[in-house]
């Protein structure tokens, strides 16, 4: 199973495509931009028909779609062909909260909250696609801060970075600055791994460090977004943080 890419800088970087059954780990340092790779991803696989779980971590479902409309996604027609499905983090919460026909608020920093929320999920979105259902997860390292279910977590990603859920796809996305020991132990459990930088002029960088049975441009690469619109992504990141 491969899904080749249709934006260039994605073609030149992976130009064999992604075996997608082993999930995608996009690691970097805080502000390296590591939740727009997981959103291109996700576009990606929206155009190819596939459907897509947004697990959002620190910015609300609607700042979200806002940062998706600037990189050229305009999620609604996906949702009216219920291909697109919203969990907004709540560790307010105990379970999880139905917000909308496509969107629900959950505590999944607990791991059976997590898949309870993946099965609810998944249930709603269309059935039959050819590719089946990507979750795309920015800023996983907020989970391992829980006294209580942080290890736990660290133990349930292990598993899922080695491609060990066969229900669903993954493009997930760690801070390399946290939780440093758990964050290098996922990189070195993961198939596929990429990390993302932000030069001091707001140059966004990826570089490919591993890919499963593809071969890949193992050379860094800028990608095509000006610093305007990194900065515009950044304050509505920053304007939209949930609490």
């Amino acid at each position: 199973m491969r899904i080749y890419f249709e934006r260039d800088w994605m073609k030149e970087l992976l130009f064999e495509g992604w075996v997608y059954e082993k999930p995608l780990l996009v690691s970097g340092p805080g502000g390296s931009g590591k939740p727009l790779i997981g959103n291109f991803f996700a576009d990606e696989w929206l155009k190819k028909g596939g459907n897509v779980i947004f697990m959002t971590a620190s910015t609300s479902i609607e700042t979200h779609k806002r940062m998706m409309k600037h990189l050229g996604c305009e999620l609604e027609k996906y949702e009216e062909e219920e291909r697109v499905f919203y969990i907004e983090l709540a560790p307010q919460i105990e379970d999880i909260e139905e917000v909308s026909e496509n969107s629900i608020r959950a505590n999944y920093v607990k791991p059976e909250v997590w898949d309870k929320a993946l099965d609810f999920a998944g249930d709603k979105v269309k059935k039959g696609s050819d590719l089946g259902t990507l979750v795309t997860s920015a800023s996983l390292n907020l989970l391992f801060f829980s006294k209580t279910y942080g290890e736990k977590m660290y133990e349930k990603l292990k598993f899922l970075v080695k491609g060990e859920d066969k229900n669903y796809f993954y493009v997930l996305t760690l801070n390399s600055d946290a939780y440093k020991d758990w964050a290098k132990a996922l990189e070195d459990s993961s198939y596929n791994l990429m990390v993302s930088g932000m030069s001091e002029n707001m140059k966004l960088t990826l570089k490919v460090i591993k890919m499963h049975e593809v071969k890949y441009k193992d050379e860094e690469i800028i990608l095509p977004l000006t610093p305007d619109i990194i900065m515009e992504i950044k304050k509505e990141a920053e304007g939209g943080r949930t609490t």
